[in-house]
């Protein structure tokens, strides 16, 4: 029996004491919870953690427990790549996908005893690695594996604890999911047949035996379906489909059909919102996940086939799982003032079982805030308000519109979004997140408004919310920016064709990969609103950024810079910058904090500055342009405890290493003049507080030991004669900080400040 607590309302942010505004580093380390996996006996969860590794420029994804008597526990210690945990039928193990401890290894199954020290056992070795699995009744796991001539996909069973693997039955090479059936005697599967992204229509639902490796197919609705779990007594498969098999632009429905055969009957008929997730724990009714607007809320279907909601409130539910009987729920919980957090809800109750980001009570944060406007025609249109930091009633702000929502998106009212709302409110900037018609969550008619009027009434749309901010009296009319990437590039640029009411606007042609079935090159405007065919009505200032090239791309990868060329030759202000060049991976946290840094730059620039570069500061890796035609970079700047056994009296040092030399335009013009530099009067670091900290000494090597020389060094000095194209100054200094995490400045006379962030000591 599911818990009596409906439409309870949920209070994920306790008093706060805000200190200070977010910055990029703090917000791209908070973790994000998902994999919520509830035990056989209902005692233990175990989930995984995501957060960036800012030192390491990449992210960690790690396995936790939780247990009433300990709290959450790391376990698989040194594992980073953790991927779809699962208790086995007796929780005694967990198993998991994982690539080890060395990452260049193909993704392969991994089991833990969760009552032992022993570190985790590797339980395949099978080519093409581990794409999906599951658990038989037997104590065997079933495998999908990437195959190996071919790109054929394969299933594998795989023996617990020994770890032998067992071909079973090699399929085509769609095959994206598997799922196997409580009684171990099927396994249902997805496959579009191809593989090929072109076929995301075309998912159907098999069954294999594999005890006989014999298929039949299940469902054969014209559009995907996907997304298979089985009934607890084997008896019927339940899946996911678009309301309006054909239409890409049609919400998601639950749909079950019987796993002996038959015609697929509709769960959630009656309910209108795009479902998210599902999973029918045994003896429970099936629980779902749904998008309500800005919120996604969990419901069951009953007995008698009924939607009831289990819980709504100001929050979004993530992943999550029930008890065995479904008395209790376990869900990733997030909100517009909390990151997530696992929670549990029981008897009526509701518990928060993780801190992990508790750091964000001492944020300031901008208000958050659901508003709603009226459109031209007469529709109804959501989105979300972001006021900058210390917003005063009655004055206006530069207002940035974000262009996320596209056809099967949303915004969301978390407090990470995609669009960095609290990011550039930190900065001054009141943020506009519209949901227009084609957004998901407000019902099929609304999610398919726009199939055939792409950039056409969902721009019609975000002008309408842009004039209810402004007649709010928040937003500027003289200050207006639009942004937006994946869809919301194309929908920027070519907003821009339509109004010049905009004083700057970044497009960003990048898209993180998609989580669903649909493929992303659904969503293009038709051709004749190709904003490069009509560069010549954009007069806006147009920042384009190309992402990586192994992002999902929804646009072709030659139209960011042919638009580029358009506005160039036309003499438009216009820049075009790749995040494609240099090492790490495509979405490194380092990446992320220069698209955000990137955007901010054009933002004052157009927004603050009239067009002037009066940018406050720069970042670590670029030329700062200072006195007599020469440029400072810093190169890095790290913590560091000691010098050969001399630390500091308190908290550690940060060891900055800055390169000098003359600018080439400088030299090609012969504009470069002599340089000095006094580190005593003109070199410090300016601290969070204001204080500004003088150098403590410089760092050099004394028998190939890095030593610390303590004090000032002689003044930065180079004659005009001597200055030429090889002329370079490398100095390694070194300033005493405190051991908290905080945002510094380099300050050297003459140059702009160069933003440093130092993370909290270990």
């Amino acid at each position: 029996m599911y818990l009596s607590l409906l439409l309870f309302l949920i209070p994920i942010q306790g008093t706060q004491t805000p200190q200070a505004p977010v910055t990029i580093e703090e917000y791209l380390a908070l973790r994000h919870l998902s994999a919520v996996q509830v035990s056989p006996d209902g005692g233990s969860v175990a989930f995984t953690s995501m957060r960036a590794a800012l030192e390491e420029n990449g992210y960690r994804t790690e396995l936790y427990v939780w247990r009433p008597a300990t709290g959450a526990r790391t376990v698989a210690t040194g594992f980073t790549d953790i991927s779809a945990p699962r208790w086995s039928l007796d929780g005694a193990s967990i198993s998991f996908v994982s690539r080890g401890q060395d990452t260049d290894d193909e993704p392969q199954l991994w089991l833990l005893g969760v009552s032992s020290d022993d570190p985790p056992l590797q339980l395949s070795e099978i080519p093409g690695g581990v794409l999906d699995y599951g658990w038989a009744p037997d104590g065997s796991i079933y495998a999908l594996t990437g195959g190996t001539a071919s790109s054929a996909r394969e299933i594998w069973k795989v023996l617990v604890p020994g770890g032998t693997a067992e071909y079973v039955w090699g399929g085509d090479p769609g095959i994206r999911e598997i799922a196997v059936s409580p009684d171990g005697a099927a396994i249902v599967y997805s496959t579009n047949g191809s593989g090929a992204a072109a076929d995301y229509l075309n998912y159907d639902l098999r069954i294999l035996d594999p005890a006989a490796q014999r298929t039949r197919r299940l469902t054969s609705r014209p559009g995907p379906e996907v997304a298979p779990i089985w009934s607890p007594d084997s008896r019927t498969v339940v899946f996911q489909a678009p309301q309006h098999p054909a239409d890409t632009y049609s919400q998601t429905e639950l749909l079950s059909v019987p796993a002996s055969g038959g015609t697929p009957q509709v769960l959630t008929d009656s309910f209108d919102r795009a479902v998210v997730e599902h999973c029918w724990p045994p003896g429970g009714d099936l629980l779902f996940t749904a998008a309500l607007g800005t919120q996604t809320h969990l419901f069951a279907i009953r007995g008698d086939g009924a939607v009831r909601a289990v819980a709504q409130g100001g929050y979004n539910v993530g992943s999550f799982d029930a008890t065995p009987a479904g008395a209790s729920i376990f869900a990733a919980l997030e909100s517009a003032t909390a990151a997530g957090e696992l929670w549990h809800f029981a008897d009526g109750r509701f518990e928060r079982l993780t801190e992990f980001n508790a750091a964000t009570r001492d944020w300031r944060l901008g208000r958050q805030q659901v508003i709603r406007w009226t459109a031209p025609d007469g529709l109804n249109i959501e989105g979300l308000l972001v006021y900058p930091i210390d917003y005063q009633e009655g004055r206006r702000y530069p207002l940035l519109v974000n262009v996320q929502a596209g056809p099967r998106t949303r915004a969301r009212d978390v407090l990470t979004s995609r669009g960095d709302f609290q990011l550039f409110a930190a900065q001054g900037y009141a943020v506009l997140a519209p949901n227009p018609r084609g957004s998901s969550g407000y019902g099929e008619d609304f999610a398919t408004a726009r199939r055939s009027d792409l950039a056409g009434g969902d721009i019609v749309d975000l002008v309408a919310g842009l004039d209810a901010v402004i007649g709010m009296g928040i937003a500027d009319p003289q200050r207006l920016a639009i942004y937006g990437s994946g869809y919301g590039a194309e929908m920027t640029s070519w907003t821009l064709t339509t109004t010049p009411r905009f004083g700057a606007a970044v497009a960003v042609f990048e898209a993180a990969s998609s989580s669903g079935w649909t493929a992303p090159a659904f969503a293009a405007p038709a051709p004749d609103r190709s904003a490069t065919a009509n560069a010549r009505s954009i007069h806006t200032p147009l920042l384009i950024i190309e992402g990586p090239d192994d992002f999902d791309t929804l646009v072709p990868r030659t139209q960011p810079a042919e638009l580029y060329q358009a506005l160039s030759d036309l003499g438009r202000p216009v820049e075009y910058v790749e995040l494609s060049s240099g090492a790490g991976p495509a979405v490194s946290p380092r990446r992320r904090s220069d698209l955000f840094f990137r955007q901010l730059r054009w933002f004052d620039r157009h927004l603050k500055f009239g067009g002037a570069d009066l940018f406050e500061f720069y970042l670590t890796g670029e030329w700062v342009s200072g006195p007599a035609g020469w440029e400072l970079r810093v190169e890095s700047a790290a913590p560091r405890a000691d010098y050969t056994g001399m630390a500091p009296e308190s908290g550690r040092y940060i060891e900055v290493a800055l390169t000098l030399r003359p600018a080439e335009s400088a030299l090609r013009d012969r504009t470069a003049h002599s340089l000095s530099l006094d580190p005593a009067t003109g070199l410090s670091l300016l601290g969070p507080d204001g204080t500004l900290r003088r150098l403590t000494g410089t760092v050099t090597e004394v028998f190939g030991r890095e030593t610390l020389i303590l004090g000032m060094p002689g003044p930065f000095s180079v004659p005009a004669p001597q200055i030429d194209a090889a002329t370079t100054l490398n100095y390694r200094l070194a300033f005493e900080i405190p051991n908290d995490a905080a945002e510094y400045r380099l300050l050297l006379e003459g140059f702009r400040p160069v933003r440093i962030w130092v993370p909290a000591a270990d």
